[in-house]
């Protein structure tokens, strides 16, 4: 997660503000060479400014750019909460000055999402074995492998007398047996594990908005006056709602009833069917057909992308 970080922090800092000082205008410009004579050069359009200042000019700039963005971020997330599809809607009918970038809005709701899932549930919790049971399966793997060798080494007539009985004593192959080490590995170091999934659960996730926007477009196939670009702000923005409503749901869950979770499943259905309905320009029966599919769609990439991180992770430790 650190490197998402570093990104998403050199990115602020550098060059993607609107707030830095142009404190090089009149200057040739560092990029071409031209004059500057404003804020921008008017030859290849890059901010006159320089970042050797003090640190707490930089820092300070970069946190109004990101949670301020001019005012945009205030007039962005009210209508992505509670008008849905509507910032998608005026997003590609060209009104997007006003609004904060689809791909930019995705990543902070990402960020703010990833920081909030793993201070309030680290995935070490769910995966504290006891080292009674983790002696038991590494027993276990260590007993199994043992027999599997022995029975490799068994002679030719002992080995076809069992095979006529229809038990298997073929020797493992190379892969099986690289697994079970590993698990054995994963096992042995379950703080390993727990930072590789926080290291691999975000970037993998990250698969879902593109999918997600395949999956709209075939949904829409018949509908040549929606474009690949209109069903990408629209992928974009439903995960950034999702990402944004879930922070909240996370930090306030602890305060709230148990029944608020079924609210939460409710307001959910609700705001992916009329967001699809008002982003689509569709009927709400139409767009309840593509609700369903879209959330069978995302059970079956959400699971795959889990397991998927569970076994990136456990290769990844060492």
């Amino acid at each position: 997660m650190s490197v998402e970080l570093e990104t998403v922090g050199a990115a602020s800092v550098g060059g993607l503000t609107t707030r830095q000082k142009a404190d090089l205008a009149g200057e040739p410009c560092s990029n071409c060479g031209t004059i500057v004579p404003g804020r921008y050069c008017p030859a290849c359009g890059q901010l006159a400014a320089s970042f050797h200042r003090p640190v707490a000019s930089l820092v300070g700039d970069t946190i109004a750019d990101t949670f301020t963005l001019d005012g945009r971020l205030a007039r962005t997330v009210p209508i992505l909460l509670f008008r849905p599809g509507r910032l998608t809607k005026n997003y590609t009918e060209g009104k997007r000055a006003r609004y904060v970038p689809p791909f930019r809005l995705f990543l902070l709701a990402s960020l703010v999402f990833y920081l909030t899932l793993f201070s309030v549930v680290p995935p070490g919790q769910f995966i504290n074995i006891d080292d009674e049971t983790r002696n038991e399966i590494t027993q276990s793997i260590t007993e199994n492998q043992d027999a599997e060798i022995e029975l490799a080494e068994m002679d030719e007539s002992a080995r076809e007398r069992l095979e006529r009985a229809n038990i298997n004593v073929s020797a493992p192959d190379a892969v099986r047996g690289d697994i079970e080490n590993q698990i054995v590995a994963v096992l042995n170091n379950q703080d390993q594990f727990a930072a590789q999934l926080e290291n691999w659960l975000p970037r993998l996730s990250i698969l879902l908005v593109p999918l997600t926007m395949i999956a709209l477009v075939i949904l829409h196939f018949w509908r040549r006056s929606l474009y690949v670009y209109d069903h990408a702000i629209h992928a974009l923005h439903l995960h950034s709602w999702m990402y944004l409503t879930g922070t909240v749901l996370m930090l306030l869950g602890p305060f709230l009833p148990e029944w608020i979770l079924v609210i939460y499943f409710i307001a959910f259905l609700a705001y992916i069917w009329r967001s699809l309905a008002v982003a689509g320009s569709t009927g709400m029966i139409m767009s309840g057909f593509r609700m369903f599919f879209l959330l069978f769609f995302w059970i079956i990439v959400t699971s795959l992308i889990i397991t998927a991180t569970i076994i990136v992770s456990g290769m990844s430790v060492r």
